[in-house]
């Protein structure tokens, strides 16, 4: 009886730790494509809701790209990865759309704020 609960619990943090990984590749995105444009990452952390970095603002398509690098790297890994891991593949596309959704703090909704500053500037 016990034996049959170990392959269960080695699938359940398997999987979890397949989730950091998807957070962790997330993350580093958005490092990458900040050290690509020069700006500085001061914090990288752990919250309940997961994975962060604080770092410096910047404006224009710098500020667009390193907002969506995080989601943009999620889905090449979903693309990446669908024959080989399906369920690694859809965590992936899952922090992807997500993140990409214009709610509170979200990268979607940062990188709809650096848009909209970009189109003021621009009609000012």
């Amino acid at each position: 009886m016990i034996a049959d609960i170990y392959p269960l619990v080695l699938s359940l943090l398997f999987n979890c730790a397949l989730v950091v990984l998807c957070m962790a590749c997330h993350e580093a995105g958005h490092i990458l494509l900040a050290r690509v444009h020069r700006v500085s990452v001061k914090k990288i952390g752990m919250r309940w809701m997961g994975m962060y970095i604080q770092r410096e603002r910047t404006v224009g398509w710098p500020e667009v790209s390193i907002c969506i690098a995080g989601a943009a790297t999620n889905l090449a890994l979903a693309i990446a990865f669908w024959d080989v891991n399906s369920w690694f593949a859809l965590c992936n596309l899952t922090f992807a759309w997500v993140n990409l959704l214009p709610i509170p703090h979200s990268d979607g909704s940062h990188a709809l704020e650096a848009l909209r500053a970009m189109y003021q500037r621009a009609s000012a």
